[in-house]
């Protein structure tokens, strides 16, 4: 694949508007818009010059590449709320009291 591409709101704004022209469907519906896109790399790579495994294995790095665009997309989106560590429940306080049995204790209030 190639060095290093750059996505930017401009671009898919762009490419989303020209296939909203296409079919307006796309208008309502996100998923038409990525069946769109996955689709037209379908059919450029179709015109891939080596052998068909060659072509299958280009199919599955671009596979594995829109993953990493997607989770690296996702895990900026989140909020950093929630990427913050967050406080320990409280517990009540108490102690376990050991039974005859290891897998049994016995919760005593302090």
């Amino acid at each position: 694949m190639s060095g290093n591409i750059s996505l930017s709101q401009e671009l898919i704004s762009d490419l989303l508007k020209r296939i909203v022209e296409h079919d307006s469907a796309a208008q309502e519906d996100m998923m038409v818009n990525i069946q769109y896109l996955v689709a037209v790399a379908g059919y450029l790579t179709a015109d891939y010059p080596g052998p068909v495994s060659e072509r299958d294995e280009l199919l599955q790095q671009l596979s594995a590449f829109m993953k990493h665009v997607c989770d690296d997309r996702a895990d900026s989106e989140k909020p950093q709320a929630a990427n913050a560590p967050t406080a320990a429940p409280d517990l009540p306080a108490g102690k376990s009291v050991a039974t005859d049995d290891p897998a049994v204790g016995i919760w005593k209030p302090e």
